[in-house]
């Protein structure tokens, strides 16, 4: 390992300064976290055919994600600020950032699907305005150079943060730090509605022809207004136009002419079903099984974490912290970057396939 200077050092203890700072405000913030997240789950009818619209084309949309990401912004965002930092919104930055008299402080929030362990295992990804520390950036051949030799990587995937700010009011070093929300899997309640759902899209989709008819004089244009699919667009208009009617009616209670009875109780049938499944959604509990929290490396750290930091999957268009073990290399007592703030101990064996050392801080590190 490359040795250290002084400055590294001290940069290492701030870093770590503020990985128990952050992690005292949000561990004593769970309970109202917690709370906060139960009531949305009041309006999780409304969340729920959004979820199952989405499933059908396997669109990664989870409002629990959004829901999870702006209460964790709104709580820490208050902490913070009562705790003497001050709001600082960049045009490259973060999804909140603050300063003190010394630091410019980004955290960046995350969240991740248990079942899709390649977002989280080992490693964080960060967009430019994430890290400051630029990534190793791959050159070379396969099979004909070593992407990780050294010498070969000389160009690096540089971010849009500095180091350091320089500023009028004097030099303040950046620290950055990702919080990771790990949340479990619901994919299998969205997946017994599914059939219903491409059901109810052929009984409004039937019904287009008839829409139409006071709009175009001959059934061909109609066809072909329905089955064009403009250049730079992934659906065809009458699978947008299904869509409006689909959330017209289930959300907007706009009722259609010209269904028959049949059609209509199966409509009716199916907001039902939509009930029964924000029913199971609430039951599965979709709220944080782990909260994790990242000291992401100061860029004025290399080279210390070159072999760690590295390009994102696409070339150059990010980068990725492979932490590993996850310790400060220049601090004594092998101290932890990665740190869990909470864990459902019941997903432990599950969380244990993907993370070597469950470590925890209360008063002091604590290896689980």
């Amino acid at each position: 390992m490359p040795s250290f200077n002084n400055e590294q050092k001290e940069i290492e203890k701030a870093e770590h300064e503020f990985l128990i700072k952050l992690n005292y405000i949000f561990y004593n913030s769970l309970e109202e976290f917690n709370t906060k997240l139960k009531n949305s789950l009041d309006y999780i009818y409304y969340m729920t055919l959004p979820i199952i619209m989405a499933s059908l084309e396997d669109k990664a949309y989870n409002p629990f994600s959004e829901i999870m990401e702006k209460y964790i912004s709104f709580i820490v965002n208050t902490k913070m600020i009562s705790s003497g930092y001050r709001m600082l919104p960049l045009g490259y930055s973060a999804d909140l950032t603050f300063e003190d008299k010394k630091h410019i402080i980004n955290i960046d929030v995350k969240t991740a699907n248990i079942n899709n362990p390649a977002d989280f295992k080992e490693e964080i990804a960060l967009g430019f305005a994430q890290t400051s520390y630029p990534g190793k950036l791959p050159s070379g051949v396969i099979g004909e150079t070593d992407y990780h030799r050294d010498g070969i990587n000389e160009v690096k995937t540089f971010p849009h943060l500095p180091a350091e700010y320089r500023v009028r009011s004097g030099n303040k070093l950046t620290i950055t730090n990702g919080l990771l929300f790990i949340y479990p899997d619901y994919k299998n309640i969205i997946d017994n509605i599914r059939r219903k759902y491409i059901e109810i899209r052929e009984i409004l989709d039937g019904r287009l022809i008839d829409l139409f008819k006071q709009v175009f004089s001959k059934e061909k244009n109609i066809r072909e207004f329905l089955d064009y699919k403009p250049r730079k667009e992934r659906f065809i208009r009458r699978e947008i136009i299904v869509d409006n009617l689909i959330r017209g009616y289930f959300i907007h209670n706009k009722k259609l002419s010209n269904l028959s009875k049949d059609e209509e109780k199966k409509l009716l049938l199916f907001s039902r079903k939509i009930g029964e499944i924000a029913k199971e959604l609430v039951k599965r509990e979709i709220k944080p099984v782990a909260i994790i929290s990242i000291s992401i490396p100061n860029g004025k750290l290399s080279p210390l974490y070159d072999e760690q930091v590295v390009s994102g999957k696409a070339f150059g268009k990010s980068i990725r912290y492979h932490y590993e073990k996850g310790k400060f290399k220049c601090l004594t007592g092998g101290k932890s970057r990665v740190i869990f703030i909470y864990y459902n101990k019941s997903y432990r064996s599950e969380l244990k396939k993907y993370f070597k050392k469950i470590i925890t801080y209360k008063t002091e590190e604590k290896d689980n």
